[in-house]
């Protein structure tokens, strides 16, 4: 078990860090809230894992897994998983991994196979949604379905979590990573699925295809023909009221990630709130759009990583993220539909 404290763990300044991804108690009947008390400031529980081992038949993309745990926190018997963008591990974004640990959250940043390749593939296919879609799908699952993927069983996102769940549940059988699998597989109705970029958007297919608890897209979904959302964006079996995005109005992927949530239907939420003029629970909207300006200010297209990402992400003076109030309403807000639908789930032993 290693523990670090907050300002150690973000540890950005050691991070040689692309800039930009490759887009490649409800309070009544009807409200909405979300979790408004203070986190602890207790130092976290940090496990830094490889792949390998968890599983030696995973054989590519090795950077290290990073799991999360407060201890000292009331856990909320979920567990977040973060997906980094194109070409990222889980090491650039600890700063919204941390916060969400300090929610109650068990967290996982996975490092998978995220070379990307379909943002220039897909486009030009003769049905470039079912391009994306394929891509991500074989991401997930490892069955080959498009020529410029090579994704096997061992190496995809499901394996990769299965085991590493597993290995933590035998390691730290005290820390309560079992209640995570059942009968060997991920148990998706206990778990949060988020990611940056290319990362949303896997996050965005795993919720299409599997009821989870709460979906989160940071600079995501950046899959687009032209200026139009893919199709398979439009159906998805986790319920709309369960998905919450963020995104940065400088960012060339914004008309993208906006027509994406779009075909989501978020709309019905309301107009997105900027959450540096307004505070939670801005209004009930279930999306974010930020001007903030990055560390460093704005190079290239580092406004895509404002949202998430622990180079880009803005800082008070006390090293606080600017946006930690926003990844704190996406990470816990809930409105009455939600929560019915939790509670059905745990009586029923749905969605699992």
């Amino acid at each position: 078990m290693r523990r670090i404290n907050r300002r150690l763990a973000g540890g950005v300044a050691l991070l040689a860090l692309v800039l930009a991804c490759d887009p490649d108690r409800p309070v009544g009947p009807r409200s909405l809230m979300f979790d408004a008390t203070e986190t602890s400031a207790a130092p976290l529980v940090l496990h830094v894992v490889a792949p390998q081992a968890t599983d030696p038949a995973i054989d590519r993309f090795l950077d290290s897994h990073y799991v999360w745990l407060d201890t000292t926190a009331r856990s909320n018997h979920r567990l977040l998983l973060f997906l980094p963008g194109t070409a990222q591990p889980p090491a650039f974004y600890q700063l919204v991994q941390q916060e969400a640990a300090r929610l109650g959250y068990h967290v996982i940043g996975l490092m998978y196979p995220n070379a990307g390749g379909s943002a220039k593939a897909c486009p030009t296919a003769p049905d470039p949604s079912a391009c994306y879609e394929n891509a991500r799908l074989e991401i997930i699952d490892g069955i080959d379905r498009v020529a410029f993927l090579d994704v096997n069983v061992a190496n995809s996102i499901d394996n990769r979590l299965t085991k590493l769940l597993e290995y933590l549940a035998l390691q730290y059988p005290d820390e309560g990573w079992n209640r995570f699998l059942l009968r060997d597989k991920p148990k998706w109705s206990q778990i949060a699925i988020s990611g940056h970029s290319g990362g949303g958007g896997n996050a965005a297919m795993i919720a299409k295809i599997r009821l989870v608890t709460r979906v989160v897209l940071f600079s995501s979904v950046t899959d687009s023909i032209h200026t139009d959302a893919p199709s398979w964006l439009a159906t998805h079996l986790t319920p709309v009221e369960r998905y919450y995005g963020i995104a940065h109005d400088r960012d060339v992927f914004y008309r993208s990630i906006r027509a994406g949530w779009d075909s989501l239907g978020l709309g019905v939420f309301g107009a997105p709130a900027p959450p540096e003029t307004s505070s939670p629970p801005y209004d009930g909207t279930h999306t974010l759009v930020t001007g903030l300006t990055p560390q460093g200010g704005f190079v290239d297209n580092n406004a895509h990583g404002v949202p998430s990402n622990d180079l880009n992400t803005p800082l008070g003076p006390d090293g606080t993220p600017l946006l930690r109030d926003a990844w704190r309403y996406l990470l816990t807000a809930r409105g009455a539909a939600h929560e019915d639908a939790e509670v059905t789930e745990i009586s029923t032993g749905g969605g699992r």
